[in-house]
């Protein structure tokens, strides 16, 4: 051990303090004779006493001395560099090679077996003895806990990982699921053919996972996927081909229906067979060629099919598993009536489902989820976390408080509070963060936008929900859609966000201009221009001239009924336009989005449009979302893949085209068949005229608004490291770290 300390002495007395230092002094040719003679005489005391005070005869020396008592105090700072050499070895009392006289862990302990022998046991015992499978899958799951688990000791629990933030997941099951809550817990349970990854210069890679590679064919419609041999779900199934083609298919057979992530896959592929018949197991276009590889025809070339495959509605589930769980109902002649392609076992992502790094232990929905490691994972390297938290949390500062007070080591933190956490937040790409927090800017391709539905639905009072009918559109006299229905209507809306003040205020800066699909940084970013700017005046001209003027009494607009139309002799100004109240969507604890609809539905309430801004928990923003109940809904968008198509169709492309993705029912034929184009289009040129066309359309017939484009500061705690920032992908915990605490100091750094 090195010690390099410095001692400040100061106002301490040394040798050389309160010393008498002696002045003599000489006294001569004062007292000799006349200048000029030799003549040397002695002394006596009456020559000292005539000097002064304190003068004394020293008659062997002939002089006259005096002596004086000075005091000196003297600081003074001293280096002194101590080596000590200390016993190495492994300090850890659970490893197999302790060594009680080691005084430093020099990083030799072992805990067994490594991973790849004991993996290499298991496989062997499966295929000597399989039937007793489960006692060798416990032998190997302790090995593998044994050999992998983090060992690391501190007062702040370094193997555990704590999150609190808002929403939580509506599935585990990635065959429909599309929230980034449900996301993040998918991405850690199941794997990928490939991911996106962080780069480590703030953008992302595509990584093979349990693909080891593919081939394409001259034609481009021919993809043939080579696996990783070495792979088992965490019940100690191996992973096969079979799986990779079962899943996809699933997802095809499934549909999806409360999500509609399946379009991501409907784009590329069917699993028909030759009569046009779903098959679980590809029909003709997927085909498993052995244990280790398979094929998959698409309908047309894609550059972006490989990215396609990364996002999660392409995990690989277990098939066998899925079978054995699989509910089919069936008449009495035999004819499938229902299917549930076992959504109902993987709602909850059971033991066994997947192959990625962790498991779930807990989830008490809408409170807390908990993530244990599968021991068998496949990467190589030991856990770092052996326990990860989810807690859900809406209140913002009791988020704030937990992340402050170290309850937590990750919080969703609002932009209005992360002054608590942060300096220089005026200049937010240079932010720095105060003691003990990060604050890093980071600039995204998440789009925070308002989606318009177009066929809006209520509850009927007993439960289900129908189209809320309040608008003549074919002008026979009789309602038949929704207000929301005539493009002039959602023009106007277009024109009544004061985007400026949701980007400023609401958002704190932390929003750059959005004025199309296609994000800042994408390829064909330059195919859209700014047109919505906030203008009520032209907005309630817009309502006029579609015929939506005041003429309903406010007081009687309610959510389904019919209002009260004001003569128009009593009519003061000050009546509603629409017929019903617009819910405006937002989630609790999403401060800026519920200040969003707050700006918002002051703005449509001053022209005369009936609104209710009040936010909702997640689970019934959720439940809203599938059941159609909304009108407007505040919400984000991040890319599934880097593509410009996977922002374009799922915001303005129909179901007909795999788009929709908030489940707005919005259709323009003209628009699908350009988007059809440029998702197909080769050419780079003639895909950008392609996206300009798109832009030019779909200006005339809006379908939502976009807010902006994320680009802020995000707050961590800076004992908590995480990988490479990844825009793209989700959180992945086996690849994060926690500095211990001992004796009140972190150990090691993140760098």
């Amino acid at each position: 051990m090195i010690l390099n300390m410095q001692y400040i002495l100061n106002g301490m007395m040394k040798a050389k303090a309160n010393a008498l230092l002696l002045c003599t002094l000489m006294i001569a040719s004062a007292l000799a004779g006349c200048a000029g003679e030799d003549v040397e005489r002695t002394l006596t005391q009456a020559d000292c006493d005539a000097i002064g005070d304190g003068y004394t005869l020293d008659s062997g020396n002939n002089a006259c001395v005096t002596t004086e008592t000075v005091t000196e105090t003297v600081t003074e700072t001293v280096t002194e560099t101590v080596i000590q050499t200390l016993q190495p070895g492994c300090t850890d009392p659970g490893a197999n090679n302790h060594d009680t006289a080691a005084e430093i862990d020099d990083g030799s302990c072992d805990y067994g077996q490594a991973p790849a022998d004991i993996m290499a046991a298991y496989e062997a015992s499966m295929a000597s003895d399989p039937d007793n499978a489960s006692v060798h899958h416990e032998t190997a799951w302790y090995a593998m806990k044994d050999s992998r688990k983090c060992r690391e000791q501190g007062s702040n629990n370094p193997c555990e990982l704590v999150e609190m933030s808002i929403g939580d997941a509506d599935t585990h099951d990635p065959a429909d699921a599309y929230d980034s809550a449900s996301g993040n817990i998918i991405e850690n349970i199941y794997d990928t053919l490939y991911r996106y990854e962080g780069r480590g210069d703030g953008g992302s890679h595509i990584v093979p996972r349990l693909a080891t590679g593919h081939t394409v064919s001259t034609d481009g419609l021919t993809y043939t996927f080579t696996l990783r041999d070495d792979v088992y779900f965490s019940n100690g199934d191996k992973l096969e081909a079979k799986d990779v083609v079962y899943s996809w298919c699933r997802v095809l057979g499934f549909g999806s229906p409360n999500s509609g992530v399946e379009w991501i896959l409907t784009q590329s592929f069917n699993c028909n067979d030759a009569n046009g018949d779903h098959d679980d197991m590809g029909g003709d276009n997927l085909t498993v060629i052995d244990a280790t590889s398979f094929s998959v025809n698409i309908f047309e070339p894609s550059a972006a099919f490989v990215a396609t495959i990364a996002y999660t509605v392409a995990a690989v589930i277990n098939s066998d598993l899925c079978e054995e769980n699989r509910i089919i109902e069936t008449d009495e002649d035999g004819n499938v009536t229902s299917d549930d392609y076992c959504n109902g076992f993987m709602d909850e992502a059971p033991f066994g489902a997947g192959t990625n790094a962790f498991i779930v232990t807990q989830w008490a929905r809408e409170t807390r989820t908990v993530l244990e490691p599968n021991w068998l994972y496949w990467e190589s390297g030991d856990f770092n976390i052996n326990r990860y938290v989810y807690e859900t949390v809406d209140e913002t500062q009791t988020r704030v408080l937990a992340l402050q007070d170290k309850e937590v080591d990750l919080a969703y933190i609002p932009p209005a509070q992360k002054e608590e956490f942060c300096d220089n937040l005026e200049d937010k790409p240079n932010a720095v963060g105060k003691e003990g927090f990060r604050c890093t800017f980071r600039s995204s391709y998440v789009y925070v936008l308002v989606p318009y539905n177009v066929h809006p639905k209520v509850d009927d009072g007993a439960g289900t929900f129908v189209d809320l009918i309040n608008h003549d559109c074919d002008g026979d006299g009789v309602d038949d859609c929704n207000v929301m229905t005539t493009s002039e209507v959602r023009m106007a809306l277009s024109y009544t966000f004061d985007y400026d003040k949701i980007r400023t205020e609401a958002y704190d800066n932390e929003l750059s201009p959005a004025f199309g699909p296609i994000p800042q940084g994408f390829p064909y970013d330059d195919t859209a221009s700014e047109t919505f700017t906030y203008d009520l005046p032209y907005a309630e001209q817009l309502l006029d001239d579609a015929g939506f003027v005041r003429q309903y009494d406010c007081t009687s607009i309610t959510q389904t009924g019919a209002p009260t139309v004001v003569p128009v002799a009593d009519r003061d100004g000050d009546e509603c336009r629409l017929p019903n109240t617009i819910r405006i969507l937002s989630n609790t604890g999403n401060d800026p989005r519920i200040a969003s609809a707050g700006i918002l539905g002051t703005a449509l309430e001053s022209i005369g449009i009936a609104n209710d801004a009040t936010d909702k928990p997640w689970a019934v923003v959720l439940d809203s979302y599938v059941t159609g109940a909304w009108d407007l809904w505040i919400i984000g968008w991040g890319p599934d893949y880097l593509d410009p198509d996977n922002y374009w169709s799922p915001f303005a492309g129909s179901t007909d085209i795999g788009g929709d993705a908030y489940h707005t029912h919005y259709h323009n034929d003209a628009l699908d068949q350009i988007l059809l184009d440029a998702r197909s289009e080769i050419d780079e040129t003639a895909r950008h005229q392609l996206y300009v066309d798109a832009f030019a359309l779909w200006v005339q017939d809006p379908n939502m608004a976009f807010l902006g484009q994320s680009a802020g500061v995000g707050v961590g705690s800076d004992h908590v490291c995480p990988p490479a920032y990844d825009p793209i992908g989700g959180d992945h915990w086996f690849d994060w770290d926690k500095l211990p605490l001992v004796n009140g100091q972190y150990q090691g750094s993140c760098s």
